[in-house]
């Protein structure tokens, strides 16, 4: 059987996900408020997982100073070919990351934990490699959406098939706040909810992204 870590690569270097930066803030109109990209100007970032560097780029347009990593080849490649000399873009698995104690003031990451089956690993680098009061920002899906419960009414166990962008498959966990604050004990998180669309009145039950952010405690 498959590792999560190999469903990913197989996945993704098949189909990488391209979009542009007007799809993808079009179709995640929050996303620029929630990920912050605006707010690090001179701070050390690191992005986890940061696919073919759209949201990279965001934070090096604003001065933050950014390194992405990634584990699939594909995306690394065009990565690196979106955002040039702004950022530094390297493959690593999020597990083991190739930086020192206290190395970032900042690790964002959109999408990408929820397709690992160690999370546990992932949240004892980010905590890592954070400076002292380093902040993190993790947005994975939520258990408790619409997306789940319509994916589930009309295809069954098959609907984790029908999330991404191809019917390859991946591994899919799904998060509650609970489950988010079990990664990170110790930790006060603060967890909203997103979703694809402006309007939010509903989405405290039904939005598809939970994001937590918090700090390390110095």
């Amino acid at each position: 059987m498959s590792t999560a870590r190999q469903l990913a690569e197989l996945h993704w270097n098949e189909k990488p996900l391209y979009i542009s930066e007007e799809e993808r803030y079009g179709t995640y109109p929050w996303l620029y408020r929630a990920g912050e990209f605006n707010e690090h100007k001179g701070h050390q970032v690191l992005e986890i997982g940061c696919g073919t560097g759209c949201d990279l780029l965001q934070f090096a347009k604003h001065g933050a100073i950014a390194t992405g990593i990634d584990v699939t080849d594909r995306h690394l490649e065009i990565a690196r070919s979106r955002v040039g000399n702004l950022a530094k873009v390297i493959k690593a698995d999020a597990r083991e990351l190739p930086f020192l104690d206290e190395s970032f003031d900042y690790v964002y990451s959109h999408g990408v934990i929820h397709h690992c089956d160690e999370p546990h690993l992932i949240a004892r680098e980010i905590l890592r490699i954070l400076r002292r009061e380093g902040r993190f920002n993790i947005h994975v899906y939520a258990k408790w959406s619409y997306n789940h419960f319509r994916g589930l009414q009309k295809l069954g166990r098959d609907w984790s098939r029908h999330v991404e962008n191809s019917t390859m498959p991946v591994y899919i966990d799904l998060y509650t706040g609970r489950k988010l604050r079990q990664l990170f004990p110790g930790i006060r998180l603060t967890i909203r909810k997103y979703e694809f669309s402006h309007w939010q009145p509903l989405g405290r039950w039904v939005d598809w992204f939970l994001v937590a952010t918090g700090s390390r405690v110095a």
